[in-house]
């Protein structure tokens, strides 16, 4: 019961509900008025839905509705001028006026009952995974309003995740989005979920495609910091080779100096996996970017704030500013001195600690 209009990105819950009203109204008048037979006055009846349907499948909800408005106004003022006038076709009139203001009805009331259930915890959460990627203006809007509602959400959103990966297929475009949500809340029983993912589901011990592990191994350590370190480095020890570049990229995520000097003394493993004639897009600039806020990073949040999400195509788009400005580039090839890279990140975040405990 979910519909997102192409052009301008606005998510309608109930619209598919209402289009079916339209046409099973349009079939009862073609059955038993025949308007196209008896004359213009009483194509009116056919006609108008017509024009409300045809607004209704092709613009936005606003103007839908306002249209949905019209068709009641002109209903009503059909209604007043036969009484008014006190024609004796009221009569002939009472079956298409009857199934006008029945279909106007159940309109409202699936307006009310739809919309209320996509606006609850359970809708929000469906809407999320069914939105294509190519819409991340509303996959955002959806689980704004989630991260919202804070911890409350945490367990039906838990208990959703747990059932999306018990799948034999898993869409990569759930898991994520959910995770997404949980980083974001970052509430001690979010992070719990997020690290028993990490710990317990995320299998990188061949060379199969592993978007969604991608992800939800970089937004455990934007959530967990430090605190995620020896669960990535399990999972870094138990790593295919070709896949260990996700939990090293996610370790840098996490500021921890320890993290990010063992991922300093593995830069060339990282560097030959872009040279490899395979590399999936999004993970090469996973990689770039991730050695890029490494070279060019002059603070802790500058590690978490590399976009990337945006190649892998999962409908995320989060906020990446940085304080120091730096200049994403998901084809950044520049060079890296480890040595100094290991004095010039010891220095930045020992004096964020000592920032910390002032």
């Amino acid at each position: 019961m979910n519909c997102v209009n192409s052009v301008t990105d606005v998510h309608t819950p109930f619209l598919n509900s209402l289009i079916g009203v339209f046409f099973g109204w349009l079939m009862i008048m073609l059955i038993f008025n025949r308007p196209l037979t008896k004359g213009t006055k009483r194509f009116f009846y056919f006609g108008v839905p017509i024009f409300a349907l045809g607004f209704l499948v092709i613009i936005p909800l606003g103007v839908g509705l306002a249209v949905l408005f019209c068709w009641f106004i002109y209903l009503l003022c059909r209604i007043l001028l036969i009484l008014f006038k006190k024609e004796e076709t009221i009569r002939k009139n009472l079956i298409p006026f009857g199934v006008n203001a029945l279909a106007l009805t159940v309109s409202f009331i699936l307006i009310f009952v739809t919309t209320t259930q996509a606006n609850s915890t359970p809708g929000l959460i469906r809407s999320m995974g069914s939105v294509s990627p190519f819409y991340p203006g509303t996959v955002h809007s959806v689980m704004s309003r989630l991260i919202q509602r804070g911890p409350e959400v945490v367990e039906p959103l838990s208990e959703t995740l747990d059932k999306t990966l018990d799948r034999d297929y898993i869409s990569p475009f759930l898991p994520t989005r959910i995770a997404y949500c949980l980083s974001e809340i970052g509430s001690p029983q979010a992070e719990a979920v997020l690290k028993q993912v990490v710990a317990e589901e995320i299998d990188l011990s061949d060379d199969k495609n592993t978007k969604w592990e991608a992800a939800v191994c970089c937004l455990y350590a934007d959530c967990a910091g430090p605190r995620a370190v020896p669960v990535l480095q399990t999972l870094l020890e138990r790593s295919d080779e070709k896949q260990q570049f996700i939990p090293l990229c996610a370790l840098v995520r996490t500021g921890d100096l320890s993290a990010i000097n063992s991922v300093l003394d593995q830069v060339d493993d990282l560097q030959k996996q872009l040279k490899q004639p395979f590399t999936n897009r999004g993970y090469a600039a996973m990689i770039r970017l991730t050695l890029q806020a490494l070279a060019e990073g002059q603070s802790p949040e500058d590690l978490k704030a590399s976009p990337i999400y945006h190649r892998m195509l999962l409908g995320l788009r989060p906020d990446h500013r940085t304080q120091t400005g730096i200049v994403w580039n998901q084809l950044w090839d520049g060079e890296l001195d480890i040595s100094v890279l290991q004095d010039h990140w010891s220095q930045i975040l020992k004096q964020s600690v000592e920032n910390d405990a002032e």
